[in-house]
């Protein structure tokens, strides 16, 4: 009877639920998703100041307490990079990332040191690129104190065992025979070759100089710059700030007599006006180029945007809509405006279509660019750039290693401290005008240069009402000889 009875009861509570859900107005669905409405946001950018600081020893560190997860991540920019590679050492930054993980310290044989790592599900990373050295770190907070000791051997006391270096030397020429059987990569060396003719940037390791690279030119490189001023450190975590701080402070050596660290100067200054690599195949490879700026620079953010809606922004740029969508010439078309802030960088476009197609690809390429310098930009296309830009900045910073680590990054290339507070302003105020100066300026395509990767004989006889190779002066060489450019 009680058992009725309460059965009784859950079913009236049941009845009167439903009733009142289906007295209450349900919002009409939209037909269509594009209608459904959300609530705004509220975000804006996080600064960096409440976690930057300066430690005893010089070295900048921005950190910051994260208990999410029993985790800590640590990234870290030394100053150096390969455009400071020694003539005739070419290969040096590279091998010296490489090995500063791989080759021992003065407490842990290599091989001892990947036992520890692999026991303690850790990660270390080291990489150099033209002008910056990075380093990277991750492991449980249980292990924060092994982890650090184990940090501390790698970036202040590698030892660059013999047999290591031999092995490393030989993987990096085995790298060296096959850079140039993909097209791809090859574009790219010849881009640098030809857009920076006798430059630091352009410059390729080559079997002479990685043979020529021993332990004392890694020892010295390593001595040179591993100092506390020339870092800036990055990390965030399962930790107590102060405790971190003591911890880093006592792995990390005394602050040292360094001279700042300088790059040399690049210019670029296009070698020819068309490059031809023969490389017989169905398809060219086409990189076409101008001169640009160094940044920071006034025009930088006209500069962005117009990139966004000349072919920066994907399927939906006009060179992605024109060339790939429309005329269905190829499947991968885009445009960059290069940042760089240690020598000016350049504007190209790439994309790849078959042989036959190609003049006409080219032609319609440039009636774009030309297009964009005459005519400027819609409003539409501006606003849908400009809201595509700004929107990528929450993606920047989702995590408390997300922000030490962009901060670390931004102060590193010398930018200001409020330069992503004040981001989205600068590219709102950009407008309509701005653009097509800025496109008028920069986008002069009698000025491109033309880098192509292809079946040479093949692509000189293929003609467009607007374009052919055959009526321009082009070099022509086999990819073996990139790396005798100048």
């Amino acid at each position: 009877m009680k058992l009725s009875l309460k059965c009784s009861a859950f079913l009236f509570l049941i009845q009167i639920t439903v009733f009142s859900i289906s007295a209450q107005k349900v919002p009409k669905l939209p037909s269509h998703p594009s209608g459904l409405k959300y609530d705004s946001l509220k975000w804006s950018v996080p600064t960096g100041e409440p976690y930057r600081l300066e430690m005893k020893n010089g070295m900048i560190a921005y950190i910051a307490e994260d208990s999410l997860l029993p985790l800590v991540q640590i990234t870290g920019y030394i100053r150096h990079g390969s455009l400071s590679d020694p003539a005739g050492k070419e290969g040096l930054s590279s091998l010296l990332a490489t090995l500063m993980r791989s080759g021992g310290t003065k407490k842990f044989p290599a091989d001892t040191l990947d036992e520890l790592v692999d026991l303690m599900a850790m990660k270390f990373s080291f990489s150099s690129g033209e002008t910056q050295f990075k380093f990277n770190a991750s492991f449980l907070s249980e292990y924060t104190n092994e982890a650090l000791d184990l940090l501390q051997q790698l970036l202040f006391h590698p030892v660059f065992e013999e047999r290591k270096l031999e092995k490393e030397k030989k993987i990096y020429l085995e790298a060296i025979r096959h850079r140039f059987d993909n097209p791809g990569p090859t574009l790219i060396a010849a881009y640098q070759k030809i857009m920076y003719p006798g430059e630091e940037s352009s410059r390729l390791a080559s079997q002479n100089s990685v043979k020529s690279i021993t332990r004392d030119d890694l020892l010295k490189l390593h001595k040179n710059i591993l100092k506390p001023e020339n870092i800036i450190f990055s990390a965030s975590g399962s930790f107590k700030k102060d405790s971190i701080i003591s911890q880093i402070e006592a792995a990390f050596p005394k602050k040292s007599v360094l001279s700042a660290t300088t790059f040399p100067p690049v210019d670029v200054k296009p070698a020819v006006k068309c490059l031809l690599v023969n490389k017989p195949m169905s398809q060219a490879y086409v990189r076409i180029g101008l001169p640009l700026f160094k940044r920071p620079h006034p025009d930088y953010y006209a500069m962005s945007v117009l990139n966004m809606i000349l072919g920066g922004g994907g399927f939906t740029s006009r060179l992605g809509t024109k060339i790939r969508s429309d005329a269905g010439l190829t499947y991968s078309i885009y445009s960059h405006a290069e940042s760089n802030y240690n020598y000016s960088g350049t504007f190209f476009i790439d994309f790849y279509t078959k042989n036959s197609s190609f003049a006409q690809a080219v032609a319609l390429t440039i009636d774009e660019v030309r297009k964009i310098a005459e005519t400027g930009v819609t409003e539409e296309e501006l606003m849908h750039a400009k809201s595509s830009l700004i929107n990528e900045l929450p993606s920047m910073f989702r995590s408390p290693y997300d922000i030490v680590s962009t901060y670390a990054w931004n102060e590193y290339y010398g930018r200001q401290a409020d330069h992503y507070k004040v981001y989205a302003d600068k590219l709102k105020a950009i407008t309509r005008d701005e653009i097509k100066d800025a496109a008028k300026k920069y986008l002069k395509t009698e000025n491109f240069t033309f880098i192509v990767v292809g079946d040479t004989d093949a692509l000189m006889k293929v003609k467009d009402d607007k374009f052919t190779l055959s009526t321009m002066e082009c070099k022509t060489i086999p990819a073996d000889s990139i790396p005798a450019l100048p």
